[in-house]
């Protein structure tokens, strides 16, 4: 897949925008606070409904206006080679509400939205996938199973019903263990369907993502990526569930299972961000999301659109050369901000590219 077009309408500094991408590379060049970061914004409220800047739509919508829009043409490739277009748009107000169009259809489905056109977002939050709390680490794995693995989107919106249903009961008081024991069954199945799966697509994942570091750092430690469920290994869920089951009446809340699992990255016998400088860590995230992205292509043909915001950024030059020979291999699309993109065109001077300049909220080709 690719993103062939985008028109951006009221979205922060933006003013109207109209823009055609190239299929390979794109740099977007400009001052800080000139709208780069702003355009890759755009593009990902268009594929998942949603900022990765902001929670409410009037932070992004521009200032004396009641809504902003944004609207695309993605690209996919079919058997006999020929292109399927498909229009998206996104519409988001001031006051929350959400309008979403899909091949020319109205869509009340993100999850439909999201599936069309996948992106990998690269940028100074996604050091979280080492650094912060597990929910982190467990919405990267989720993200490949959501994508890769089609059947798992459905069970996981059953398994989170039945969590809040339960959760519900242990708030409880009265008729506390009827309550949450006619929870238990439907937890343990769908838990247990999550918990399978999830490990499966790991046992895949980890030698695409060895084989992707290995190019981009020169570790003399082997990387371990250990796959923690959410209860204790040595028990069944159903076990676990029973065991804790004191320990949820008390704290109110299920404290077992696949809503609790975590990804521990390990470097020999270290965590990963405990031992890697503050490049090599963008450089060991960037191999992460490449091996889910290679890990689609792989399963399904289909590309992801990379978004990366300031990719010099933490890298010398020697080692954003091989972050850009590795996204090249990969075979996507990628749209690239950056300050100083004289020095990104001279890396990309072999590679077919676009640049663009951003300047007060106006980009425009440059050629």
């Amino acid at each position: 897949m690719q993103l062939n077009s985008l028109s951006i309408t009221h979205l922060r500094n933006l003013h109207a925008v109209d823009l055609t991408f190239n299929p390979h590379f794109n740099i977007l060049g400009g001052e800080n606070g000139s709208g780069k970061t702003s355009l890759l914004e755009a593009v990902y409220v268009l594929t998942t409904g949603r900022s990765f800047r902001a929670h409410q739509s009037r932070q992004i919508i521009t200032f004396g206006q009641k809504i902003c829009q944004v609207s695309g043409v993605a690209a996919s490739r079919c058997e006999n080679n020929q292109r399927e277009l498909i229009r998206l748009g996104v519409e988001r107000h001031q006051g929350g509400g959400i309008k979403i169009r899909l091949a020319e259809e109205d869509c009340h489905s993100i999850a439909l939205l999201a599936q069309t056109l996948p992106i990998q977002l690269i940028n100074s939050d996604s050091y979280a996938i080492l650094e912060a709390a597990p929910q982190f680490r467990r919405q990267f794995l989720d993200w490949v199973m959501f994508h890769v693995e089609h059947s798992f989107y459905p069970v996981w919106q059953r398994f989170k019903r039945v969590l809040l249903q339960r959760n519900a009961a242990l708030k409880e008081a009265k008729a506390f263990a009827v309550g949450v024991r006619a929870w238990d069954k439907e937890f343990v199945e769908f838990g247990e369907a999550i918990h399978c799966q999830r490990q499966t697509i790991l046992r895949e994942l980890v030698p695409i993502f060895s084989e992707i570091v290995s190019g981009l750092l020169n570790l003399d430690k082997p990387i371990f990526l250990q796959y923690q469920p959410g209860w204790q290994s040595e028990y069944s869920l159903q076990e676990a569930l029973e065991r804790s089951l004191e320990r949820d009446r008390l704290w109110k809340y299920t404290t077992v299972g696949p809503q609790r699992a975590d990804l521990e990255i390990l470097i020999g016998e270290n965590l990963a961000k405990n031992v890697l400088s503050r490049g090599q860590l963008k450089l060991f995230v960037c191999a992460l999301l490449m091996a889910r992205a290679l890990l689609l292509y792989r399963r399904h043909q289909r590309h992801c659109v990379f978004l990366i915001d300031d990719l010099n950024a933490e890298l010398d030059k020697g080692s954003s050369k091989l972050l850009i020979e590795s996204l090249s291999r990969l075979g996507g699309q990628v749209l690239i901000t950056s300050i100083e993109e004289t020095s990104l065109t001279e890396l990309l001077k072999e590679k077919e590219h676009s640049l663009f300049q951003v300047k007060n909220g106006r980009i425009t080709s440059q050629l």
